[in-house]
């Protein structure tokens, strides 16, 4: 008697905070960042890029994870991928409750709808990151489910992250724009 696979659904928040709590493996130098699925092509704005890879196994559920992080003297952008393994896929979570969930933030507020487009949902806010709770932040954050998997309520992919700006009032919205704009990527 044969055993059908066992489909293991990993809630994106679930492998967000994962990813944030368990250890990662070293940056490879900036000149790695081209060897990763996700590109930002405007990191020349940014002084600072970093990139990341790692990924996590849990009995037959696995995943693989590339994170960007790209800064300045008054912003930040981080934008991670997660690509589903064998067994295993992503229910489509908010965009809000992800960012909420990440520990990212100790404090966000003032939530409103940004501009999205090639399927992006985008949450603009107010906040204040974790490591630096008395400077107040505009930001937007942003998800993507893609790679549906059949006969699943699941993706194989998320693309996951937020902008933030030392700024006055909210990122405009050509900013957001801008900004997804840059963001490519080599799957699908």
């Amino acid at each position: 008697m044969s055993r059908s696979p066992r489909i293991v659904s990993w809630s994106a928040s679930a492998a967000l905070a994962l990813a944030l709590l368990l250890p990662h493996s070293p940056a490879p130098a900036a000149t790695d960042c081209s060897s990763l699925d996700i590109e930002l092509a405007s990191s020349a704005q940014f002084s600072n890029v970093e990139c990341d890879t790692g990924g996590s196994r849990y009995g037959d559920a696995s995943h693989s994870e590339e994170v960007i992080t790209a800064t300045s003297d008054s912003s930040l952008f981080v934008i991670q991928h997660y690509n589903a393994g064998v067994r295993t896929y992503f229910d489509r979570g908010d965009t809000r409750k992800m960012i909420e969930g990440s520990g990212a933030f100790s404090k966000t507020g003032q939530w409103a709808t940004g501009p999205g487009g090639d399927r992006f949902m985008v949450m603009k806010f107010a906040g204040s990151l974790t490591n630096s709770p008395s400077l107040p932040l505009e930001c937007f954050g942003f998800s993507r489910f893609t790679g549906h998997v059949a006969h699943s309520t699941g993706y194989r992919h998320i693309i996951f992250g937020f902008y933030c700006a030392a700024q006055p009032g909210a990122v405009p919205d050509a900013e957001v724009r801008r900004l997804l704009g840059d963001l490519t990527y080599d799957f699908e």
